[in-house]
């Protein structure tokens, strides 16, 4: 039987097709190749790939009168369950370290639970049960983002799924206005502002990553520019800091570590022009940016409800730092303490910062645990950065991992653990013979 080799096409670059010929597999300079006998993606797989990242942005749309059980993301989890089905030797080949770390404290955060705050079980089981279902699909991402073409299928297709909820969002189709109380703060299709605004980030960096690579065609030249422009508008209704700071590291990082995706020129050129349009529609549409202005000297202090809740979660985990205080049982003291006014009306508050939810709901033990699951993420994504990917996982992961240390808990993003997808796959695309090592996967 002939092995299979991939053709000369880096994967960024415009992908490559995997076709039968010589007796050995050839290490092509960038490119993703895998060992000789390796089938590549069928057509379902692919296409499921696709669907689970283009959906992203409305996985919180569902069916009227189904309780919240039937709807988008029911259904790309069926068609992605009926393609590792049809390929489980190419969708759970490897199993990357990272998952055990997550797996494990996923499991600390509901042993503690039952023992520490049983009763608030209601809210800290579906949580629980929703950072589970994540684990499975980083799983399949890792190994299909190692075949050649389906990285940049993942970009485009999260641009395109971005690029048609900010049409509906720009259209005020599906939207409704966010429920802290700022003006023109709005969010489309049930997703929470941050989240969403999160989403629209990653892909603006995702199609600014596209044009930076070398173009094979002239949809790749021109179009991820209009695309980021409705995107970026869309981005600026949402009102999200957490959305602007992930978008300006993951260009910065772009620009800085680009060398293998293009010339600085072209890297300088794309920063101009992504900033100049980012800043017309800010100026057009100032929500995000008058958050920002809440930050300053006169208003850092008392005065600001964020800056309040920072020294009321350290106190509270100085009061079990090894294993924290449970799942959920900060909220109602956070609330009471930082924010008195939301008590009465019957309004609670989380923590904004993904460093000290950590800590305060597991205390060290979990913090470990969870922070040594991105860490390798981000050391394989530090690693790919001169690869023909180059330095996109890294843009993504590191831009995740400052908001979650500063102003957002994003543990919840779907896009967060696309992040860390492409973040545990950036090292993995290399020649045969070469693989990865055992501290990245293990065999399944």
């Amino acid at each position: 039987m002939p092995a299979l080799v991939p053709e000369t096409n880096p994967p960024f670059a415009g992908g490559s097709r995997w076709s039968a010929g010589t007796e050995s597999a050839t290490a092509q300079s960038g490119s993703a190749a895998r060992p000789a006998g390796t089938v590549g993606p069928n057509v379902l797989v692919r296409r499921a790939f696709d669907l689970s990242v283009f959906a992203i942005p409305f996985t919180s749309l569902y069916l009227p009168g189904t309780g919240g059980t039937v709807g988008v993301l029911r259904l790309v989890q069926l068609v992605m369950l009926g393609a590792v089905l049809s390929q489980p030797q190419v969708c759970l080949r490897w199993v990357p370290t990272a998952l055990f770390w997550f797996l494990g404290y996923i499991t600390l955060r509901i042993v503690w639970g039952v023992w520490l705050t049983p009763e608030m079980s209601g809210l800290w089981w579906p949580s629980s049960r929703e950072f589970i279902q994540f684990l499975p699909w980083v799983w399949v991402m890792f190994n299909l983002l190692q075949f050649p073409g389906t990285w940049r299928r993942g970009l485009w297709a999260a641009g395109a799924g971005s690029f048609l909820c900010a049409l509906f969002h720009i259209a005020g189709i599906g939207v409704a206005q966010a429920a802290d109380e700022i003006e023109n703060r709005t969010s489309v299709f049930g997703m929470h502002a941050n989240e969403l605004g999160a989403t629209y980030a990653t892909a603006m960096i995702a199609l600014l990553a596209l044009w930076m690579a070398r173009s094979r065609t002239w949809t790749q030249r021109f179009l991820p520019f209009p695309m980021a422009a409705i995107i970026g508008i869309a981005m600026a209704k949402t009102g999200s800091r957490a959305a602007l700071i992930l978008l300006a590291i993951g260009v910065l990082v772009l620009f800085f570590y680009g060398d293998s995706m293009g010339s600085r020129i072209k890297r300088f050129g794309g920063l101009l022009v992504f900033g100049a349009v980012l800043t017309v529609i800010l100026w057009q549409i100032p929500t995000a940016m008058s958050r920002f202005q809440e930050i300053n000297p006169q208003n850092i202090g008392e005065n600001n409800p964020r800056a309040r809740m920072l020294p009321v979660l350290w106190e509270m985990f100085l009061r079990s730092p090894l294993y924290g205080l449970g799942p959920d049982g900060y909220e109602s003291e956070l609330t009471r303490r930082a924010m008195p006014y939301l008590v009465n009306q019957g309004r609670s508050i989380v923590a904004h910062n993904q460093v000290l939810l950590l800590l305060v709901e597991t205390g060290i033990i979990g913090f470990l645990l969870f922070s040594t699951g991105l860490w390798l993420a981000l050391a394989a994504a530090w690693r790919a950065r001169h690869k023909p990917g180059g330095p996109l996982p890294l843009a993504l992961v590191l831009a995740f991992i400052i908001v979650a240390a500063t102003v957002t808990h994003p543990d919840h993003f779907l896009i967060l653990w696309v992040a860390v997808a492409y973040g545990l796959a950036g090292a993995a695309s290399s020649p045969p013979g070469t693989g990865i090592s055992n501290q990245e996967r293990m065999p399944a």
